[in-house]
């Protein structure tokens, strides 16, 4: 004779197998919610990084002293033109100064360390230097007027026609004129001030020419570009930024990041914190990233960087 459960059994067993049950939900629940939680961290934390790395590869070639801080209380018009931007030396801001745009000049680092021995040596022979064209020793300018003119897609060329290279000279002191210094005031980052940066053209293999005839200090050693760059926050309706960088535009031409025509990449979305100081030679920055993972919770992380030149 077989024996069968009692109904006491019965609803023993399913008592027992609804909190096996209940335990194992809130488990895999929990598993879930921490790889839900971990990817967003991963993915926030690479983004975050990526950008800073691009940023320090970009601001290590800087022009030195050409690094501007443009403060945040800037509007975007009804054409996307930015207005009401006041600028600051990064050297003076401060911590309100938060969300800033900050644009320098770079010197040609592609060209310059493109080919066994640089395009531009970064030396002239001021010696026999006029005020229309200076030597430049084991140069190629050939060969740098043709990177120039590729990564410009063609809107650069040192043999004239479309927008020019330019150089800054180096010096200790570093004057361009008589008693005055290079400053973002004269490199035509501010009010169209061009009057320290020198537009170039080729005359030969390791000669340049000055298109224009402004007073100078030639000296022993200069710096060559054919770019400025800006960094620039947008808000966004979530009360969050994005971070384009504006390239390929040549403030000594009388361009500037602000132009339509003016090429930019997004290189963020959803920075929650974009702070730069400068201490000397050194620039640090801070940098915040955001994802959204869901019921109103974000995961956000930070990246310092220090760029010591």
């Amino acid at each position: 004779m077989k024996k069968a459960f009692s109904l006491i059994e019965v609803i023993f067993v399913i008592v027992i197998l609804s909190i096996v049950a209940s335990i194992s939900s809130q488990i895999i629940v929990q598993v879930y919610e921490n790889y839900i939680t971990q990817r967003a961290v991963y993915k926030v934390s690479t983004k975050t990084e990526l950008v800073a790395n691009q940023i320090v590869n970009r601001l290590t070639y800087a022009i030195e002293k050409s690094a501007v801080i443009k403060t945040s209380n800037f509007e975007i018009n009804s054409t996307h033109h930015i207005e009401g931007v006041d600028w600051k030396k990064m050297n003076d801001i401060n911590d309100t100064d938060d969300f800033c745009i900050v644009e320098w000049i770079g010197f040609d680092n592609d060209s310059f360390s493109a080919g066994r021995r640089p395009y531009w040596s970064g030396v002239a022979n001021y010696e026999t230097a006029s005020k229309s064209s200076f030597t430049s020793p084991a140069s190629q300018f050939n060969n740098l007027n043709t990177i120039i003119s590729n990564l410009s897609n063609g809107e650069v060329d040192l043999t004239g026609g479309v927008d020019l290279p330019a150089i800054l000279f180096s010096q200790e002191d570093n004057y361009y004129k008589g008693t005055e210094e290079y400053t973002p005031q004269c490199m035509g980052l501010i009010d169209n001030n061009r009057s320290c940066i020198f537009r170039i053209e080729q005359n030969s293999t390791n000669k340049l020419n000055f298109p224009d005839a402004k007073p100078k200090i030639v000296t022993e050693r200069y710096k060559l570009a054919w770019s400025a760059y800006a960094l620039v926050p947008i808000k966004q309706a979530n009360g969050l930024y994005n971070l384009y960088l504006h390239y390929n535009y040549q403030p000594w031409e009388g361009e500037d990041y602000n132009n339509l025509s003016t090429p930019k990449s997004l290189l963020m979305t959803n920075m929650s914190v974009f702070k730069f100081t400068q201490n000397g030679g050194s620039i640090q920055f801070k940098l915040c990233g955001t994802e959204d993972i869901g019921q109103d919770y974000n995961i956000s992380t930070c990246k310092e960087k220090v760029i010591i030149r």
